[in-house]
């Protein structure tokens, strides 16, 4: 017969052996529950993406086709010359129909910076309208960026983003 010292070392060693199966159930929880977190916020960031950028859509483009028209740009592929610079800067109604168009393409790469909206997203809804559209009024960016530095920076960064998810030239 055992003595009771006997039966409490076989307890004791018998607990590692179940505590160590116990942690590794932990552990594994905790990485389902992570994932699944993962995976949730990745489901709201696609919403929230999609539902900025319908919201958005129909102003922007409204605001691309007006400006495009004034500068007799056909579309996004069009070269943006001094003349139309000029125009712009002389043009109060047109600079702000600039601005609120840059502003929109601006908020969304604030949105991504900040991970609320999802780049791949964008990037397939209007990756080459950002980046073209970027590369168009570069040029009025550029004149804007003589008082600050700081203006459209995310824009760009989101663009440069792009252009390296899409391997553009």
């Amino acid at each position: 017969m055992l003595s009771l010292d006997t039966w409490g070392n076989i307890a004791d060693i018998l607990a590692i052996p179940i505590g160590l199966i116990g942690l590794i159930l932990i552990v594994r929880q905790l990485q389902l529950a992570l994932h699944e977190s993962e995976k949730e916020h990745q489901r709201r960031q696609n919403e929230m993406t999609l539902n900025a950028y319908n919201t958005v859509r129909g102003d922007l483009r409204d605001s691309i086709g007006r400006v495009r028209k004034e500068l007799e740009l056909e579309d996004m592929f069009d070269i943006f010359t001094k003349e139309h610079l000029e125009l712009i800067i002389n043009n109060k109604s047109l600079r702000q129909d600039v601005a609120r168009m840059l502003g929109y393409l601006n908020k969304f790469a604030v949105g991504i910076k900040y991970d609320v909206f999802n780049i791949h997203l964008v990037n397939d809804l209007a990756g080459p309208l950002f980046i073209e559209t970027y590369r168009q009024f570069k040029p009025y960016i550029n004149w804007v960026r003589k008082d600050s530095s700081h203006f459209y920076r995310e824009y760009e960064d989101l663009v440069e983003e792009l252009k390296e998810l899409r391997k553009y030239k």
